[in-house]
């Protein structure tokens, strides 16, 4: 009787282990208070200072007060601070605070523009830029937020990095450093990228000298600080940024946002065309451009994420002559990449993800040839299921529409695809990814149960979509074709098994490794777009999960009817039967 639950055994750990391990993935380091090495404690020491109360360009005393802080603490480092200060008078900006709390963009500034500048010479005047922000957010942008925030986060986790940073390389001779370290801290951010507009403009030493760029930002208190943008053609880019400790990114983010509506100080540097990597928290939004980001709501432990991920990087280009090469980074592709393991970050380049897709697309047509010429599946079911599978991916994303289009009704704001603020957020993503996962499970049982040659056809269907959107973004937006490619492959390669071979074991080792991989892509991408999009994105992610599940559930009923006990598996529900020994 054990015997015939094994399989069922097997499969469920697998799902299991490999979930819990998906998850792990968004896990960050401990806070450490070894000031030898870049120290998240010692960094909240300087948060204190700088969170104490919203320090906005309209807090005027508060606000300068910060800015004299961090001259005389980065003074104190025996560092060289130099004041870029535009006057208000001079400058063209607009921007004023409103009765209403939001801000008139059509009233001039009221203040002026004063940024931070140090260096840290190497060897080479060639050097990497670090930039982060110190004014937080002191007016009201989008329905939900409420100004006047400590900015704890945003951007207090991106100023203090950079001071440990700088605390770290402070001492540090010029003869040491292949390349040079430049600091910048900006002002106005908040209000239009203001402070990091004027130093891309007239800081002739960015123009010419810096040829790489890390910016650090924040959307939220707590959470991994993932690396979510880059420059374009970011093949170098990314082999610098593979030396980062704990990396945390998923090329799909970069290229999505690439084409958002976004903007940061990084974007004020790619406009002029510096290569370079852009790093967040992303947490819950309900923290964001509000008075609870503040010091009470923070997690040290992302502040530690920061400088497990930046410091390394820092340390190879500081350390490697090539970099002084002012045109190091330029590149003629971009790169594909994501986690796959804690820790572990896959990345080959958009011209290997061509190669990815050709083995892909030549398994998977060989595989349902052999199939069809064997009649191991039926063409006309097969293109039924294709239609069923289409349908599913379909109302999959009607579920999550319409669950976020009530939440938004519900909470009494407009709908909005990437910003939609809701208490308790977590209620309708579980109920969404609950209602679509029941809704599939219940239909599998229903369709193909224990039918081996109906499940067969099924993941022939899921494997044929998932090919075909890898087909479409392999070429459109390379970025965000790993999360096709992979399972498409994994799944062809199912098929190609079950077609070349009787041996159960083998069988159940591919189908184990098609839905471990599946998971450890998509549930922590998944969350982790889930925060980024917030709930108004649920019609994208409850799409994505649909095309994860119609590969996963299909493969999940075949492996569970695998006897292990036999050398052979027996294909039920065809014309042609495998027989077991």
């Amino acid at each position: 009787m054990l015997k015939k639950y094994i399989s069922l055994v097997i499969t469920a750990s697998v799902l299991v282990i490999a979930f819990v391990l998906g998850g792990s993935i968004l896990a960050i380091p401990t806070a450490t208070d070894n000031t030898k090495y870049f120290s998240a404690t010692n960094a909240l020491n300087y948060l204190k200072n700088i969170a104490s109360e919203p320090h906005s360009v309209f807090d005027t005393q508060a606000h300068e007060n910060v800015r004299l802080y961090l001259k005389q603490t980065l003074t104190d480092m025996g560092l060289t601070v130099e004041e870029h200060n535009w006057s208000k008078d001079e400058l063209d900006f607009m921007g004023a605070l409103a009765s209403d709390g939001t801000l008139d963009k059509t009233q001039p500034i009221t203040y002026d523009i004063k940024n931070l500048w140090v260096e840290i010479p190497g060897k080479s005047k060639t050097g990497v830029l670090l930039m982060a922000h110190y004014d937080s957010r002191g007016h009201i942008g989008r329905a939900g937020e409420l100004g006047n925030s400590y900015g704890a986060a945003d951007d207090g986790f991106g100023v203090v990095t950079l001071l440990e940073i700088a605390r770290l390389y402070a001492n540090v001779a010029p003869q040491q450093l292949e390349t040079s370290i430049y600091i910048c801290f900006t002002d106005a951010e908040e209000t239009g990228m203001l402070g990091s507009i004027l130093e891309a403009r007239d800081n002739q030493t960015i123009q010419q000298h810096v040829n790489f760029v890390i910016n650090v930002e924040a959307r939220g208190v707590t959470g991994p600080a993932y690396m979510f943008e880059t420059s374009k053609n970011n093949q170098k880019v990314m082999e610098l940024y593979a030396k980062a400790g704990m990396p945390m990114t998923y090329s799909v983010a970069t290229a999505v946002y690439s084409i958002m509506t976004n903007y940061t100080d990084f974007t004020s540097m790619l406009e002029i065309d510096k290569a370079g990597i852009n790093f967040s928290t992303l947490d819950n939004i309900n923290y964001y451009h509000v008075p609870q980001d503040n010091l009470s709501n923070i997690n040290v432990n992302s502040i530690q994420h920061y400088g497990s991920q930046i410091m390394p990087i820092i340390e190879e280009y500081t350390s490697n002559a090539k970099y002084a090469d002012i045109n190091y980074f330029d590149a003629q592709q971009d790169a594909v990449f994501f986690n796959i393991l804690p820790g572990v970050l896959a990345k080959y380049t958009s011209a290997t993800a061509v190669v990815w897709l050709v083995i892909a697309v030549a398994i998977f047509a060989f595989a349902v040839a052999l199939l069809i010429i064997k009649k191991s599946i039926s063409l006309k079911r097969t293109l039924i299921a294709l239609s069923v599978v289409l349908a599913s991916v379909i109302g999959a994303a009607v579920v999550g529409f319409v669950i976020s289009y009530l939440t938004a009704l519900i909470v009494g704001y407009p709908w909005n695809l990437t910003n939609l603020r809701v208490k308790g957020s977590g209620v309708p993503f579980a109920l969404s990814f609950i209602i679509v996962l029941g809704l599939e499970l219940w239909f599998c049982i229903k369709k193909f149960g224990k039918n081996t040659a109906r499940a067969t056809e099924y993941l022939v269907a899921g494997t044929f979509w998932n090919m075909l959107f890898a087909i479409v973004t392999t070429f459109a937006l390379s970025g965000a074709s790993f999360m096709f490619v992979w399972t498409a492959l994994l799944a062809a390669v199912v098929l190609l098994v079950r077609t070349l071979t009787p041996n159960a074991i083998l069988h159940h080792v591919v189908c184990s490794f098609t839905n471990a991989v599946a998971l450890l892509i998509f549930v922590p991408l998944l969350y982790s777009l889930f925060i980024a999009v917030t709930t108004g994105g649920l019609l994208a992610l409850t799409l994505l999960f649909a095309f994860a599940m119609s590969i996963l559930l299909p493969n999940t009923f075949l492996q569970m009817q695998i006897d292990i006990t036999q050398t052979k598996w027996t294909h039920k529900g065809t014309k042609l039967q495998q027989h077991t020994n």
